[in-house]
């Protein structure tokens, strides 16, 4: 399965935080190359353990593992109501 998302060119994400705000839920994940995506669907359905990016990971000497955690204070800025 992996083999055949690499041959695709899908990268995974996995859910690193969930947050119900008013009708959605946003969904805040954490890829395996280091990036953060963000997803949000109605509150009568889930997030999603593993989300499946269409895009290329970042080279290796681009990579941060130092700042590649979602912060409080980026969650609050999405998850302010609009």
């Amino acid at each position: 399965m992996v083999i055949e998302l690499a041959l695709a060119g899908m990268m995974q994400c996995f859910i690193a935080h969930k947050k119900i705000v008013e009708d959605d839920i946003n969904c805040f994940y954490q890829c395996t190359d280091t990036t953060k995506e963000f997803a949000s669907t109605l509150k009568e359905y889930s997030c999603p353990k593993v989300l499946h990016v269409e895009r290329k990971p970042l080279p290796f000497k681009e990579r941060d593992r130092k700042a590649n955690k979602w912060t409080q204070e980026q969650m609050d800025k999405i998850n302010e109501p609009q």
